[in-house]
């Protein structure tokens, strides 16, 4: 692991990410909460960006979504390689989360890890939205 600088300049959600020949990133349908029907719920796509300053060299870097509670969503968080290649200044992560089990409603947090350092969090909300049916019968 490299003993760099590495600092997150982005974190977002989105329903899809890709990464083009470039290098460039396109994400589709960006978003900040997750509406559910009942706990648990399962939310079936879901991609996370992120965009890195980091010093050439290799990085691991682990993924995590944390709960209202504090506790962690997922069982095992993904860690990440990444290499910065000499010249650059910037690493791209696009991390697949489909399939993300939620259990708590309110303020989640998504975080990015560098080891025991904290590269930075961005927030997203659960919300529980009952649908016509559930309100007439209620």
């Amino acid at each position: 692991m490299a003993d760099g600088h590495i600092a997150l300049t982005t974190l977002l959600m989105c329903d899809y990410a890709l990464t083009a020949q470039d290098g460039k990133i396109s994400a589709i349908g960006l978003f900040s909460q997750i509406n559910v029907a009942r706990l648990p719920a399962v939310h079936g796509r879901l991609f996370i960006v992120a965009v890195l300053e980091a010093d050439p060299g290799p990085y691991e870097l682990t993924l995590q979504v944390m709960a209202p509670s504090g506790a962690s969503v997922l069982e095992q968080a993904p860690q990440l390689k990444i290499a910065v290649p000499q010249g650059a200044t910037t690493a791209n992560v696009v991390a697949n989360l489909n399939g993300l089990k939620m259990s708590e409603l309110g303020r989640h947090r998504i975080e990015l890890r560098s080891g025991e350092q904290l590269l930075g969090s961005t927030p997203f909300n659960v919300n529980l939205v009952l649908r016509s049916s559930q309100v007439a019968s209620a």
